[in-house]
């Protein structure tokens, strides 16, 4: 039986799937997750950008447009925003009711740190992880490399939020 990208969880793609660009939050969000068997799915205002991020990402990626993003959600397990959209205080790019209760959605946005679309992931039931996360494990990465030690994560989360 193949795996979509219900089997997957949005812990699979934290840590070191990170990268400071959107479109490289992409690639590894979708790297990720074909890792771990599921397919993927990627939504944009226009087939042609989802077709040409499919292609960057060179992995086995369907594109679609923006229009088709509540058909493919109803099937699905996990929803990564990597747009700006959310941003904007109540802006977002997935329509409330197309979300539900079995799908984890991370939101690339920190700022604001709930998003319209996590809180509307919340009223859904589903399992939110805000846009923090991937900043901070960039922060993460970014110590460990330049300082060849472990990164003080609890702390460097509590910073971070503290910020926010």
């Amino acid at each position: 039986m193949s795996r979509t990208a219900r089997s997957a969880s949005a812990e699979e793609f934290l840590g070191p799937h990170v990268d400071p660009a959107v479109r490289g939050s992409v690639e590894r969000a979708v790297d990720a997750l074909a890792d771990a068997g599921a397919s993927v799915d990627i939504a944009n205002r226009t087939v042609e950008t989802a077709e040409a991020v499919a292609a960057d990402v060179g992995t086995a990626a369907s594109a679609h447009a923006l229009d088709d993003l509540s058909g493919l959600l109803a099937g699905a397990d996990v929803l990564v925003n990597a747009t700006s959209v959310g941003m904007e205080e109540d802006r977002s790019p997935v329509p409330a009711d197309a979300l539900h209760g079995d799908l984890a959605v991370l939101d690339a946005v920190y700022s604001p740190l709930r998003t319209k679309l996590l809180r509307d992931a919340d009223v859904a039931g589903a399992t939110t992880i805000d846009g923090a996360w991937m900043l901070l494990f960039q922060g993460v990465a970014a110590f460990e490399l330049w300082t060849g030690h472990d990164a003080p994560v609890p702390s460097m989360n509590d910073a971070l939020r503290d910020r926010l």
